[in-house]
């Protein structure tokens, strides 16, 4: 089940409350030029997997992605694969491994791709042998921090971004980086808003960043805590953020980047602050129990193509591959932030030992 609106839904709603009816996508900003250099090359699956999975027929993918956004991925896929139908159920993050490990042990059908965000979640279920180990034909043109375990990929790289209400903060007045955020809240007090930390996306992005940073970031954040308030989930801080009780909010997860356009871009905007810009990875494995273990590996190698990549970027993913052009790219990320100042996030197994303890002084941090 779905536990929260999406984005767009929000703002919409939000903006309509206001007086504000809000348009389709159309442009993102802020935006920069950026060589996305020349298109990598692509290996598809053998003939023989090709085959059987135009037999199998379909793909069930459990994913933590909308169904606005994973749309047109599967609607290209679906029209470079005919035949091979793509079924996706929008879960829970923790939700989706739960499903998974219950259906196998009743022996009941299941998920034979999975998607998500949650890193820690991934780092549990690859523990249990849930995960097929075959390497994709495309893994030889990927760079390596898209391999993040044996069979597990990232499908998109995704940063996290700040979000602006701009009514109450003006765009000149708007903080650059987490240090700037930091030394403005005091002005802000109680109109910074940010995701509870048992959120995927918060708790990977602040690990992240206190791995960069260590006591400076944590001073950062413990500076902001003290003037913020804490929301369960995206739904409420941005429907706040859009009505004016928040000027700013921190870490909010990239795919809101292309729903900040026409009237909602009117009265919020996104920026990238370049001290503080983690990039998640989205990450996508061939499940080992799966029904239509072809047709998954076909889905998988497709998704890491361009042309997956491209699609990707058509939702609001953030694809990373060479010759993608996208303005929500890697390249443009980087033309904009700096390279240096990327802090790319992994499935390191210190964020399972040494999560409690970032939960813990997060909570304090934040009043919680």
């Amino acid at each position: 089940m779905r536990k929260f609106a999406s984005f767009s839904v929000v703002l919409v709603l939000a903006l309509a409350a206001c007086g504000s009816n809000a348009g389709r996508s159309t442009t993102p900003s802020p935006s920069a030029t950026a060589d996305v250099g020349r298109a990598s090359a692509v290996t598809p699956v053998d003939d023989a997997t090709l085959a059987a999975a135009r037999e199998e027929g379909e793909v069930l993918l459990y994913t933590n992605s909308e169904d606005q956004q994973m749309t047109p991925v599967v609607k290209a896929f679906e029209a470079a694969h005919p035949g091979i139908e793509v079924r996706s159920l929008t879960l829970g993050n923790k939700e989706m491994f739960q499903r998974y490990e219950t259906e196998v042990a009743s022996g009941g059908s299941t998920a034979d791709v999975i998607m998500s965000s949650d890193a820690v979640g991934w780092l549990a279920f690859l523990a249990g042998g849930n995960v097929l180990t075959d390497a994709d034909p495309n893994q030889p043109h990927l760079p390596g921090y898209a391999v993040l375990a044996p069979g597990v990929y990232a499908f998109s790289l995704d940063p996290v971004v700040a979000v602006f209400n701009k009514a109450v903060l003006p765009e000149a007045k708007q903080p650059t980086t987490m240090t700037e955020l930091a030394k403005l809240a005091p002005q802000l007090d109680g109109k910074i808003g940010a995701t509870d930390i048992s959120n995927v996306i918060q708790f990977g992005a602040t690990s992240a960043y206190l791995d960069r940073y260590g006591d400076a970031g944590w001073k950062n954040l413990e500076a902001i805590g003290a003037h913020a308030n804490v929301e369960s989930d995206n739904g409420p801080l941005v429907t706040k953020l859009a009505q004016g009780q928040y000027a700013a909010a921190f870490f909010v997860s990239g795919t809101v980047r292309a729903f900040i356009v026409d009237d909602v871009a009117k009265v919020v905007n996104y920026s990238y602050l370049t001290d503080g810009t983690p990039l998640l990875p989205r990450g996508v494995g061939v499940t080992a129990k799966g029904e239509h273990r072809n047709a998954a590996k076909v889905w998988l190698n497709w998704l890491l193509s361009v042309e997956g990549q491209e699609a990707a970027c058509r939702g609001g993913f953030t694809p990373y591959r060479d010759g993608v052009r996208c303005a929500f790219g890697l390249p443009q990320v980087k033309a904009i932030v700096g390279d240096e100042n990327l802090i790319v996030g992994t499935f390191d197994p210190a964020l399972a030992t040494g999560g409690p303890a970032i939960v813990a002084r997060f909570n304090r941090a934040f009043g919680r």
